[in-house]
């Protein structure tokens, strides 16, 4: 009797264990758990500044969702374990404004990855394994702000790449890179980060590409300066002239008592900030035409608009005339005939 109950109660608890998904005597609830864990795997859309946005962070995704809504303008699929961007990862979605990817594991990026999102203007793929980018990042019309902190990108990337996008915020903290990268003329950018490199030197040369340059972050690179050259008093001094906030802030106390001479800037670098200057310059007249052209355009089309207003007016005014003169005419008939049939009435007849 006794063994029958114990027997009893062992199946019970046996049954109670498999059904709450866990392991009792070499079962597994593995299927059970998959399915619970299935709503917290689920990406999540919202509305953010009037935009469609899709939240897909830190769910454990190895690749970028393929089934989202293809109108989505904000994408967080940070915190995941993606390792490659394909040419196909990210081409349906071609009204992708924000795309954060950072702290993931990302390896590999195709040259085509992001070619196809033409409004994008601001990426994060800070916290990943990058050691290269395709360069066809920097030839999209819109973009911005690019996060690529704590990643393995060195000098030989920045080598021939050449920005055409309106950048303005560059980070590029914790990376293997020795110098300040050479991007061309980057006449857009204000704020670049290059703190945690291993940079030695800095001088206004290096900077002269970026003319509108407003902060500068080299924290925590081994900058040593030439004092026999005075390189640290011509750097503040470029600093100075151009109005750039920098970390750290040097002192030149090495060189207060060599340097009696006034900074000087080389030929190059006046050439090189020359160069961005007169591309800003192009840029902002252009600006001013393209605005000065619109401004015409709608000027014009509200003077046709008000003309065909007016005209239209006009005309429904003349055909309201019209169809009460022509009603005052037909009245003006009726009134004559019937004076005219009075008349004939009134008349005494012949005898």
């Amino acid at each position: 009797m006794n063994a029958l109950l114990v027997k009893g109660l062992l199946t019970l608890v046996s049954v109670a264990a498999t059904m709450r998904g866990t392991t009792v005597l070499g079962f597994s609830g593995a299927t059970l758990v998959m399915d619970q864990d299935i709503p917290s795997r689920t990406c999540k859309y919202s509305r953010a500044y009037s935009m469609i946005q899709v939240r897909c962070a830190n769910l454990g995704l190895e690749w970028i969702p393929s089934n989202l809504k293809t109108e989505i303008q904000i994408m967080d699929a940070s915190v995941n374990r993606v390792r490659v961007l394909t040419n196909d990862s990210l081409a349906a979605y071609t009204n992708l404004a924000y795309l954060y990817l950072g702290d993931n594991f990302i390896q590999e990026i195709q040259e085509g990855a992001f070619d196809n999102l033409r409004y994008l203007k601001v990426i994060d793929l800070s916290t990943n394994g990058c050691d290269t980018l395709p360069k066809s990042l920097f030839h999209l019309p819109y973009l911005q702000k690019v996060y690529l902190a704590k990643n393995r990108l060195s000098d030989d990337l920045f080598k021939d790449v050449q920005v055409r996008s309106p950048l303005i915020f560059l980070q590029l903290s914790k990376n293997k890179l020795g110098k300040i990268p050479q991007l061309g003329p980057v006449p857009t950018l204000m704020h670049l980060n290059l703190s945690g490199n291993s940079i030695s030197s800095v001088t206004p040369e290096d900077l002269a590409p970026y003319c509108s340059l407003k902060i500068l972050d080299l924290s925590k690179n081994p900058i040593k300066f030439d004092a026999s050259n005075c390189e640290c008093e011509t750097l503040n001094a470029w600093l100075s002239v151009r109005g750039i906030r920098a970390r750290p802030v040097y002192n030149c106390t090495e060189e207060q008592e060599r340097c009696t001479r006034q900074p000087e800037f080389s030929n190059k670098t006046m050439e090189l900030y020359g160069r961005c200057s007169e591309i800003l310059r192009l840029q902002v007249e252009t600006e001013k035409a393209r605005n000065t052209w619109i401004l015409i355009a709608c000027c014009i089309s509200g003077f046709l608009f008000c003309l065909f207003v007016g005209l239209f007016c006009v005309h429904k005014r003349n055909k309201r005339r019209k169809k009460k003169l022509k009603e005052q005419q037909r009245l003006n008939a009726n009134n004559a005939n019937t004076e005219l049939l009075n008349s004939n009435l009134n008349q005494p007849e012949n005898t």
